[in-house]
C-alpha cells in the first residue's frame, strides 16, 4: 500500500484525499530512526546491552529492527502470548519479564524456552518459583530464571535482604532452573520529577540500592550474571551505573505525552513518532469542535490528555468512546473535514486498540504493519 500526499499537506501531513480512513495510527519513520539510534548509541557508549521491550508496539517487524540495530541484544515481552508471536516470527532471544504460574501456561513457556537460542523468565517468590521448577522437570528442561527485586516501585519483586538471598539460593539449587541474574524496575523514581538533575539523582540512588542487593547475593555464594534495569525515562541514567548490564526500555521507539512531560529536557513533539490521525466531524460552536478519535482510539488510562502534534490553536479536553472534545482558541480556522494528529497520553495501550499501524516517510506511506501481538494477554 502506497499513499501519496498532495504537495501542500497543511497542518496535518495526511489530508482526506490520501485515502486513509480515520481514526488511524501513523508512525513517523524518521522519528523512529532517531529514537532508536539515540538508545543504541547510549548502550554502546556505556557498555550495556539494549534489550527493547516490545509490548509498546507488539509488531514483529519492529522487534526485528530493534534486535538487529542493538547488535543482537534480544527483546523483552510482557506476556507469554507476545513471546510466542515474536518467536514465531523468528526472534530467538526473548526475556519474559512477567510471572507465569498456571500449569498449562507453564507448559507453553517451557516448550518455548527449549526452542529458542536464549530465553529467560521472571520470578519473585516460592509461589512462582516452585511451579516453574515442576514444569521444567516434567519436560526434562532447564529454564533460565531471573529474580525480580523491588527497590521501591511496590508492584512485584522481592525486597532486598535475607529473603532475596534465600530465593536466589533456592533458584540456584533447583535442578531444572538456572539462575540468570536479577531485574528491577525503578519506575518509582519518576514520580514528581521536575528536572533532569533530580531524575538522574533518583536513578543513581536506586541503582546504589540495587548494587548493595546484588553484592549481598553474590557474597552469599550466588553469582549474578545479569542485572536488568530501566524503562524509557530512566534507562539513560540507570544504565550508566556499574551494576547495570542491560537496559529494557520500550516506549522510546515512539514516545508519548508522558515521556514529553518527564523528559522535557530532551524531547519535543517531533520526537513523538506515533500519532492518532483524526478527522473533525463537528464544529457546533466557534470555540468547540469534535473529532472521531475518542477513548476507543486513544487510550485514556492516565490522567494526561492527547496533544495535537502540529497545531497550537486547540486543546483536547475530554473523550467519550467515539468522540474527542476540542476547545479552540479564538483565531482557530479548524473546519469540519480537517485532519488533526494527536500524540497519545499512553502509547502502549493506544497501540493495543488498533489492528494496523501506518509507517510514513517524506509524505508517503512506506509500511503497513499488523499489530500481531494485539490482545495477546495470555
Amino acid at each position: 500500500m502506497t499513499v501519496r500526499t498532495p504537495g501542500d499537506a497543511g497542518p496535518s501531513l495526511f489530508d482526506p484525499v490520501d485515502g486513509i480512513e480515520t481514526p488511524a495510527v501513523l508512525v513517523d519513520l524518521d522519528a523512529v530512526d532517531r529514537n532508536v539510534d539515540d538508545y543504541v548509541t547510549f548502550a554502546r557508549e556505556h557498555d550495556v546491552t539494549l534489550r527493547s521491550h516490545v509490548k509498546t508496539h507488539k509488531i514483529p517487524e519492529l522487534a526485528h529492527m530493534q534486535h538487529r540495530r542493538s547488535g543482537g541484544g534480544g527483546i523483552v515481552c510482557q506476556t507469554l502470548g507476545e513471546a510466542e508471536v515474536m518467536a514465531t516470527s523468528g526472534i530467538d532471544d526473548i526475556y519474559l519479564s512477567y510471572m507465569v504460574v498456571e500449569p498449562s501456561k507453564l507448559d507453553r513457556l517451557v516448550w518455548l524456552s527449549e526452542r529458542l537460542s536464549a530465553f529467560a523468565t521472571t520470578v519473585d517468590c516460592r509461589g512462582n518459583i516452585d511451579p516453574l521448577q515442576s514444569a521444567a522437570a516434567r519436560h526434562d528442561a532447564v529454564v533460565t530464571t531471573i529474580l525480580e527485586l523491588d527497590i521501591g516501585y511496590g508492584r512485584v519483586g522481592v525486597e532486598p535482604g535475607d529473603h532475596a538471598i534465600e530465593l536466589a539460593r533456592h533458584i540456584r539449587d533447583a535442578p531444572n532452573l538456572a539462575f540468570g541474574g536479577v531485574m528491577s524496575f525503578e519506575a518509582h523514581v519518576k514520580s514528581g520529577v521536575d528536572s533532569r538533575a533530580q531524575l538522574e539523582r533518583r536513578c543513581e540512588a536506586a541503582m546504589d540500592e540495587l548494587a548493595v542487593a546484588v553484592a549481598e547475593i553474590e557474597d552469599a555464594g550466588v553469582a549474578v550474571p545479569e542485572v536488568k534495569v530501566g524503562g524509557t525515562a530512566t534507562s539513560k541514567f540507570s544504565g550508566r551505573h556499574p551494576v547495570a548490564t542491560e537496559i529494557n526500555p520500550g516506549m522510546y521507539i515512539f514516545n508519548d505525552t508522558g515521556e514529553l512531560s518527564i523528559r522535557s529536557y530532551e524531547l519535543d513533539r517531533s520526537d513523538c513518532a506515533l500519532t492518532v490521525l483524526s478527522t473533525v466531524i463537528s464544529k457546533p460552536a466557534a470555540d468547540r469542535a469534535v473529532v472521531d478519535a475518542g477513548s476507543k482510539s486513544i487510550s485514556m488510562d492516565t490522567d494526561r490528555l492527547p496533544i495535537a502534534k502540529h497545531r497550537d490553536d486547540l486543546s483536547y479536553e475530554r473523550a467519550s468512546e467515539e468522540h474527542g472534545w476540542l476547545t479552540l482558541d479564538g483565531a482557530s480556522d479548524l473546519a469540519v473535514g480537517d485532519r488533526v494528529e494527536f500524540i497519545p497520553p499512553h502509547v502502549c495501550t493506544t497501540v493495543n486498540l488498533h489492528d494496523t499501524l501506518l509507517g510514513h516517510r517524506d509524505g508517503e506511506i512506506r509500511s503497513v504493519w499488523d499489530v500481531q501481538a494485539r490482545g495477546k494477554v495470555k
